[in-house]
């Protein structure tokens, strides 16, 4: 019988309690403090564990409640809890509005993001969802709907940590971009010496919005047949479509705002990442990559590549014979690299001369932005000769990089 939701979280609670004993004991076994990066990692993995324990217990009282209620109903009626649910799911908002909206309408995907799912989208790495407006207030906390869902479920690159900010509108909104922090002097100072002075750099950068959209029509005849399915296949259609235009926006907004390059592979290595045999080539590349990126940023850092150069790196080793890439322990987590979590995204440039193939950060200095969230609309005018209705969905998006030190990137050579 497969585990719980429950019981998941507990193991995988278990297993961060182990890594952060591992951390606790090298410090002591070496007679040594943690290292800064050790700390960092140290704290994040004690909050986690805390966070899942919380949901896990949380769970449990639901899951307990839900069988509570699935006896009662059976016991009853004769029938299961969801077998009575059936029609009215199928007679829900969303299926009711489908199949008999009038012309006009617009179904709104807007909901609020809870605070259970805002933490666990920090605790696991993936994009979180805010709202800003123009003026500075605040509108709706977030842009989580059925198609939202859709949309970052099909882009890898949005589950990377991606900041993503929901506005009321599209106009043009300037954000802050620090390019040099005031730092200490490297001297020390004496009583009454004057203390030096230093500045933060600050400038601005526009965020913008452009609209994107596609129209789906389809024969009425499903929509009048209680068994199809209808939200399910909208939603999935529309919210991969939408999703993959966000991501494209983002993937270009990253590829023009991260352009710190963090490793070079040597000269004639332009496909791939050279010979694993040889120092500086193979996984040594990606190490350097690593080891680029500041401690502090590297705390909730994820690699991110396109397919082709992901299948590259999965036939590297370690020095040991290991592979570098590792598989996921826990379903639905990302599979990693060095430790971090490592996404799929298919807008990112291929091995080839000239190229950022591999990017590695904390993505949460990647602005995506989506102005009013998801439109979608029907009308039963637009294909009436076919008699079609046609379901349409708009997104207003764009994205920015905030902090070109964040997320860096491995490039290959000119030759």
């Amino acid at each position: 019988m497969a585990a719980s939701l429950a019981d998941q979280l507990m193991e995988r609670r278990a297993a961060l309690i182990t890594k952060v004993s591992d951390i606790a004991q090298k410090g002591v076994t070496e007679g040594r403090d943690l290292t800064v990066e050790e700390q960092t990692s140290f704290d994040q993995m004690v909050s986690e564990a805390d966070a899942l324990l919380t949901r896990a217990k949380a769970i449990k009282d639901g899951e307990d409640a839900a069988h509570d209620l699935e006896e009662s109903v059976r016991s009853a009626t004769g029938g299961s809890l969801r077998e009575k649910r059936g029609e009215q799911e199928r007679a829900g908002k969303l299926g009711t509005w489908m199949r008999s909206s009038r012309v006009g309408e617009v179904f709104d995907v807007a909901p609020v993001l809870g605070s259970e799912r805002r933490a666990a989208n920090r605790a696991t790495g993936r994009s979180e969802q805010r709202a800003m407006s123009a003026t500075g207030g605040v509108d709706q906390d977030g842009v989580y709907g059925q198609l939202w869902e859709y949309a970052v479920a099909s882009s890898q690159i949005l589950q990377a940590g991606v900041d993503i900010i929901n506005t009321a509108d599209g106009s043009t909104l300037p954000f802050p971009v620090v390019t040099a922090h005031a730092a200490t002097d490297n001297t020390a100072l004496n009583p009454s010496d004057t203390i030096v002075e230093s500045e933060s750099t600050i400038t601005t950068v526009d965020s913008t919005v452009a609209k994107y959209a596609f129209l789906s029509l389809v024969p009425t005849e499903l929509l009048q047949d209680a068994t199809f399915d209808v939200e399910g296949y909208i939603s999935r259609n529309a919210g991969r479509q939408l999703g993959n235009r966000v991501s494209t926006v983002a993937s270009s907004a990253a590829v023009a705002g991260f352009t710190t390059a963090g490793a070079t592979a040597p000269t004639g290595v332009t496909t791939n990442l050279g010979s694993q045999s040889t120092i500086g080539q193979g996984s040594d590349l990606l190490i350097d990559l690593f080891h680029s990126v500041l401690p502090s940023y590297r705390a909730t850092a994820a690699f991110t590549m396109a397919d082709t150069t992901a299948a590259i790196v999965r036939k590297l080793k370690t020095s040991t014979g290991e592979p570098v890439w590792q598989a996921a322990l826990t379903a639905g987590d990302p599979d990693t690299i060095l430790g971090k979590g490592v996404y799929i995204d298919p807008n990112l440039p291929t091995p080839a001369a000239s190229k950022k193939i591999i990017y590695f950060g904390d993505w949460s200095a990647l602005k995506v932005r989506i102005a009013g969230g998801l439109r979608f609309e029907r009308s039963a005018d637009y294909a009436f000769g076919k008699d079609q209705v046609a379901f349409r969905a708009i997104v207003r998006c764009g994205a920015v990089a905030l902090d070109a030190n964040a997320v860096k990137y491995l490039a290959t050579p000119a030759s």
